[in-house]
């Protein structure tokens, strides 16, 4: 892509190589974070981009699965992008907050209740822009795929 220099995205390319790849890294960010939490919510962690853990139940295990994701703050409202780095298949975690929506949010040290729901059309519209440049990868593995990715709307209800 015309937004990243070869060095980079010969960098993106092998930690998206391979979905163990993406789990083993994703793993690895959760306990980054856990470890560090502060700054995160605003870019201060190492991709400088503002991250949040999200937490879900598994719909198979029922046990709490923990990802650290991207996310553009919307109101009170957080947007996530059920990307998958442009794999033909959701994320787990996208299944398991649209089997079960209840989950919980981690910004920072700061730990909520929420809501997940997929955005409206129009929501849809209004928000891919501003996730793009938020994110200029999230357009480029789009066009990899014909799977349009879900934008999760994450919106708090209360303190954990």
């Amino acid at each position: 892509p015309e937004f990243l220099s070869d060095e980079d995205w010969a960098t993106v390319a092998d930690q998206t190589s391979s979905l163990e790849r993406i789990r083993s890294d994703g793993k690895a960010d959760v306990e980054a974070y856990l470890a560090d939490p502060a700054g995160r919510s605003t870019g201060g962690g190492p991709s400088g981009l503002p991250t949040l853990l999200l937490t879900s139940i598994g719909r198979k295990s029922g046990q709490e699965r923990t990802v650290a994701l991207v996310f553009l703050q919307d109101g009170e409202e957080m947007v996530v992008v059920a990307s998958l780095a442009g794999y033909d298949r959701n994320p787990a975690w996208y299944l398991n907050v649209s089997a079960n929506p209840k989950c919980w949010v981690q910004l920072d040290d700061r730990k909520m209740k929420a809501v997940a729901r997929d955005a409206t059309d129009a929501e849809r519209k209004e928000l891919w822009p501003k996730l793009t440049a938020l994110l200029p990868l999230w357009g480029h593995f789009q066009k990899q795929t014909t799977r349009p990715f879900p934008l999760v709307i994450l919106k708090p209800t209360g303190p954990a």
